[in-house]
C-alpha cells in the first residue's frame, strides 16, 4: 500500500497545509528556545506569525477535522478499521517519544504513569517534563477526536451544519465554566479537549461546504492569510490577555476564532485555481509527508544544538543555528518516517464502504 491513504483521493495540497502547520511550530520553538525565552514580542508585529507560531497546532487540529470529514462524506466508516488505522498512524512514534520521556525520568517513574499513554495532556505526564518530548501533549487531544469522529461524522451527515453549531454552543458553555473555575484557565483552554475539540468540529464544517467561485480566486487565499497574520499580531500585542492567570472573556472564543480562520485558509488553498512553483510544491510535499515525525522530533534537535553550540544573541548566530536545526530536523524526520512510520502505515486497511 502506498504511504497515502486509500480512503480518499490523494490531494497534495493537504500535504502542503500539514507542512505549514509543522513549520509554524518549528520556527516558533526554534526562535524561543534559541532567543525569545517564550515571551511575546509586541515591538516586532510583522514577525508575530513566528513569535506566536503555536497557531500551527490549531491548524493541525482544524485540518484533521477537515480531512476526515471529507473521507466520511464518501461512504460509511468501519469503526474498528478506522481506529486500527489511527493507532498505526499515531502510536509507534508516540511510544518511542513516551519511552524516551520515562527513561529520562527513570528514578521517579511509577507504574501508573503508563496511563499517560492515553492522556498525555493533563496531570504530570513524563513527556511534559522535558522540552525534547513536550510536543506530545497534542496527541491525546488528537486521539480523543479519533475515538468519537465516526459518530460525529454520522450525525453531521444526518443533520448538517446545525449539528456542529449546537455542539459549538455547548463547548462555549463548558469553556465559560473553565474560565470561571480553573486555576489557570488560559492553560487549560490551550491544552485540553474542552478548549480544543471545537477546532476539529470547525474543520469538519468546512469540509461539508460545496464549491464556491469566490474561493477559486487568489484574493480569497490572500484574505485568509492576512486575517491569520492579524490575529497573531493581536495576540503578541495583547499578551496579558492570554497569560496563565488571565480570565479574559476572549479566551472562550479564541481557539474557535483561530479554527474559523484556519478553516477559511484550508478551504481557500484547496480550491484556488493556482499552483505554486514546482520546487516549492516539492519542498512542502516532503515536509508534509513527514510532518508527524518532524513535529514530534524537532525539539530534540533544537535542544541538542543549543546544548552543544554556545548560546549567542547575535542575529547571524541565531540564523545559523535555526538553519542547522531545520536541516537536521528534516533529516531526522525522513529517517523516522522511513523506519518507523512507513512500515506501520503499510499495514493500514480500507475503512470506508
Amino acid at each position: 500500500m502506498p504511504p497515502h491513504s486509500s480512503n480518499i483521493e490523494f490531494n497534495p495540497r493537504l500535504e502542503h497545509i500539514r507542512a505549514l502547520a509543522a513549520l509554524l511550530v518549528f520556527f516558533f520553538h526554534a526562535f524561543h528556545h534559541f532567543y525569545g525565552n517564550w515571551k511575546s514580542f509586541p515591538e516586532q508585529p510583522l514577525f508575530a506569525i513566528i513569535t506566536e507560531g503555536h497557531l500551527g497546532v490549531g491548524l493541525f487540529f482544524t485540518l484533521s477535522g477537515f480531512l476526515f470529514m471529507k473521507i466520511a462524506m464518501t461512504g460509511n466508516i468501519n469503526y474498528r478499521r478506522f481506529i486500527f488505522n489511527r493507532f498505526l498512524r499515531i502510536f509507534p512514534l508516540f511510544l518511542l517519544v513516551f519511552f524516551l520521556a520515562i527513561s529520562l525520568g527513570r528514578d521517579k517513574f511509577q507504574a501508573q504513569d503508563l496511563l499517560y499513554l492515553l492522556i498525555s495532556n493533563i496531570g504530570k505526564p513524563a513527556t511534559s517534563d522535558y522540552f525534547v518530548t513536550g510536543a506530545a501533549w497534542t496527541i491525546s487531544i488528537e486521539f480523543t477526536f479519533y475515538l468519537i469522529f465516526p459518530f460525529l461524522a454520522l450525525f453531521v451527515r444526518q443533520q448538517g451544519l446545525a449539528y456542529i453549531g449546537r455542539l459549538l454552543l455547548i463547548f462555549l458553555v463548558l469553556k465559560l465554566c473553565v474560565l470561571s473555575l480553573a486555576g489557570h484557565p488560559a492553560h487549560v483552554l490551550q491544552s485540553t479537549q474542552i478548549g480544543r475539540l471545537d477546532q476539529f468540529l470547525i474543520g469538519m464544517g468546512f469540509a461539508t461546504l460545496g464549491s464556491s467561485l469566490f474561493f477559486k480566486k487568489p484574493y480569497a487565499l490572500i484574505i485568509s492569510l492576512a486575517t491569520i497574520l492579524a490575529i497573531s499580531i493581536f495576540r503578541s500585542q495583547y499578551a496579558l490577555l492570554f497569560n496563565e492567570n488571565s480570565r479574559s472573556m476572549i479566551l472562550i472564543i479564541w481557539y474557535t476564532l483561530e479554527a474559523l480562520l484556519w478553516g477559511f485558509f484550508i478551504y481557500a488553498y484547496i480550491n484556488i485555481q493556482w499552483r505554486p512553483a514546482h520546487m516549492i510544491e516539492e519542498f512542502f510535499s516532503f515536509i508534509g509527508q513527514r510532518s508527524y515525525s518532524f513535529y514530534l522530533l524537532h525539539a530534540m534537535v533544537l535542544y541538542l544544538i543549543n546544548y552543544y553550540i554556545p548560546i549567542s544573541l547575535s542575529l547571524p548566530i541565531l540564523l545559523i543555528k535555526i538553519s542547522i536545526a531545520f536541516i537536521l530536523s528534516c533529516l531526522l524526520a525522513d529517517l523516522s518516517w522511513r523506519s518507523i512510520e512507513l512500515p506501520f502505515l503499510n499495514l493500514r486497511q480500507h475503512y470506508v464502504h
